[in-house]
Parts: C-alpha cells; sequence; structure tokens
C-alpha cells in the first residue's frame, strides 16, 4: 500500500509554502520513488492515447467507445499529472534547502 504524501498535501504541493517549515532533508529516494511512480503510468497512458487516436479515425462513428476511452484517458492523465506535481515538489523543495544550507544546488 503506498504511502500518503502528507507534506505534499499539507502544503498543496508549493516547495515555497514548505520550505520555510521543513527543517529535516527530503531523502532522494522519495524524489526517486516519485518519477517511477509517474514513469510507471506512462505506458498504459500511451495506449488509452493511441487507443483513443485509432477508434477516432478509423471509426468516427463509434460514439460510446469514443466517451469511455475519453473517460480513462481523463483519469489516467490526473493521475499522471499528480505523480509529476509531487516529483517537482519534493526536487523543488530539495533545492531549496540545499540553497539554505550551501548557498548553491546540485540539480
Amino acid at each position: 500500500m503506498p504511502r500518503e504524501a502528507k507534506l505534499f498535501d499539507r502544503f498543496k504541493g508549493s516547495p515555497v509554502k514548505a520550505w520555510p517549515k521543513v527543517t529535516a532533508n527530503i531523502p532522494p529516494n522519495w524524489i526517486e520513488r516519485a518519477r517511477v511512480a509517474r514513469k510507471s503510468r506512462e505506458d498504459e497512458l500511451s495506449k488509452a492515447m493511441h487507443k483513443l487516436r485509432d477508434l477516432q479515425e478509423n471509426r468516427p462513428r463509434a460514439t460510446v467507445a469514443i466517451k469511455a476511452v475519453k473517460a480513462q484517458l481523463k483519469v489516467l492523465l490526473a493521475d499522471w499529472e499528480t505523480s509529476y506535481q509531487k516529483e517537482t515538489f519534493y526536487n523543488g523543495l530539495r533545492i531549496l534547502l540545499e540553497l539554505s544550507r550551501d548557498g548553491k544546488s546540485e540539480r
């Protein structure tokens, strides 16, 4: 069962809002896990995009099937976008913490 992203939810995905309140380090594996979660969804997302395009080109009058694929694609895109936002949140927060400590970042 995946862990809840409490830090991400608490600050509504804004690393700038989280930076003054976070004193601990952001482990690199948090960023890596967020990236892996996003990348693992890309194959399914790609298949849904191709399926929609194929239906629209080859069966343009199959409105029920097109509508179902669009709904599935919308859910997949929302899920992918959340994963992307988490990845950028943790990466941005880690960079801000590095800047506040060392005056420079490695990324």
